[in-house]
């Protein structure tokens, strides 16, 4: 479990301090994640660059246009085929070379002697295999010029866990091995165990779903937290964690916008905070789509509010692709007489899509001919109704 405690006899064990080699881990941390925004302009990008980007890398001609505006400087091959030649050596897949340089060429221009091998033997010392480093390469390219990425990993493995959670969490923030932990993660996360009493595998799941609500400034954290108590309830509720992502994915404006647009519909307040505390991922839905569902539930699915209230997750799930579809295959069955027609729409919409075709179609196929292809044509879009099937 992770503790303050834990965190400061590691740092006294290594050789990461809140000071020591800050300026060196700030100055390349900003070298990386600045030059993107103040990258040249196209204008300005080396032909050698494009064509070294095409030939070498794999990437289209319109990518490596894009790209290659980011490594102005590369005149020559020498520097990028070392490392290339170094990353094939040690065992980097070629798909996940192409994936690392089209989200940042700028490490091929990265020293193999001075920033590569060190950092390929520090993975492999704390237990990385040849194809985790090739994922994390594919994932996050500029950690390798960061001289504490081992110290780094090995902080965010012993809160998260494991190396596929890491991964996870670094494909929605891939700079999150770059931020100063003790600055913002350590007090967040005691914050989180001591005033919220999440356990440490939900702090690892809330940083997977979302790895910057760790990362953000301390006050900013309490008022997220304070948001989500007013959406769900205690923190001891199952969907906290999810009205704690939701709320650092969308402004307050949006949050409120959409609160207003439901009791505009006729649901009254205690009504919404009911759904909210049930699926908080309903206010993820933009207004006028809530309205269609709701408008399609109560006319073609015989549903009326009351229901919509006790289930609020059905508004979740895709118009087209399942709520219409779903609803035909009831309709249908209900037109020859098969009982299973009277399940209440939410059991026909939650079954994941073998489980749905192995209950509601392939036991009717006798009854109703080609059941299976309509309902696939209707997933694809293609209008049915009782009358033309």
């Amino acid at each position: 479990m992770f503790s303050l405690r834990n965190f400061h006899l590691y740092l006294r064990h290594s050789s990461l301090s809140p000071v020591s080699g800050s300026a060196t881990a700030t100055s390349i941390f900003r070298l990386f994640s600045t030059a993107i925004h103040e990258a040249p302009s196209p204008t300005s990008s080396s032909q050698f660059a494009v064509n070294y980007l095409i030939q070498s890398c794999g990437l289209s001609t319109n990518k490596a246009t894009q790209l290659s505006r980011y490594v102005p400087h590369l005149k020559s091959p020498e520097k990028p085929d070392a490392v290339l030649q170094f990353l094939r050596q040690t065992g980097i897949t070629e798909p996940d070379i192409i994936a690392a340089v089209s989200r940042d060429p700028r490490f091929l221009c990265l020293s193999v002697e001075k920033r590569l091998k060190p950092r390929m033997a520090e993975l492999v010392e704390i237990g990385f295999s040849p194809s985790d480093i090739s994922v994390l390469l594919s994932i996050c390219p500029n950690s390798f010029s960061y001289t504490k990425l081992q110290q780094k990993i090995q902080f965010w493995m012993q809160i998260l866990g494991s190396i596929e959670k890491l991964f996870l969490a670094l494909k929605r923030d891939n700079f999150l091995l770059t931020r100063k932990h003790e600055n913002y993660v350590v007090p967040n996360i005691s914050f989180l165990q001591e005033q919220c009493s999440l356990s440490s595998g939900q702090i690892a799941q809330m940083i997977v779903w979302s790895p910057s609500l760790i990362s953000s400034r301390h006050d900013e954290l309490e008022v997220k937290v304070k948001r989500a108590h007013e959406l769900c309830g205690s923190c001891t509720s199952g969907m906290f964690l999810h009205a704690l992502v939701l709320i650092n994915c969308l402004k307050q404006s949006t949050i409120d916008a959409r609160l207003l647009y439901w009791k505009n519909l006729g649901f009254s307040q205690e009504e919404v905070s009911l759904m909210i505390s049930k699926s908080p991922y309903v206010l993820r839905i933009p207004e006028k789509l809530v309205g269609r569902k709701i408008e399609f539930l109560m006319k073609e699915a015989a549903c009326n509010m009351s229901n919509i209230i006790q289930f609020p997750a059905i508004l979740t799930y895709s118009l087209e692709k399942r709520l219409i579809p779903r609803n035909l295959v009831r309709k249908l069955l209900g037109s020859k007489g098969i009982s299973v027609a009277n399940r209440t729409f939410s059991s026909f919409v939650v079954l994941n899509e073998k489980r749905f075709v192995d209950v509601f179609v392939f036991p009717y196929e006798h009854a109703i001919p080609r059941l299976h292809q309509i309902y696939l044509d209707a997933c694809a879009g293609k209008t049915a109704t009782l009358e033309t099937v």
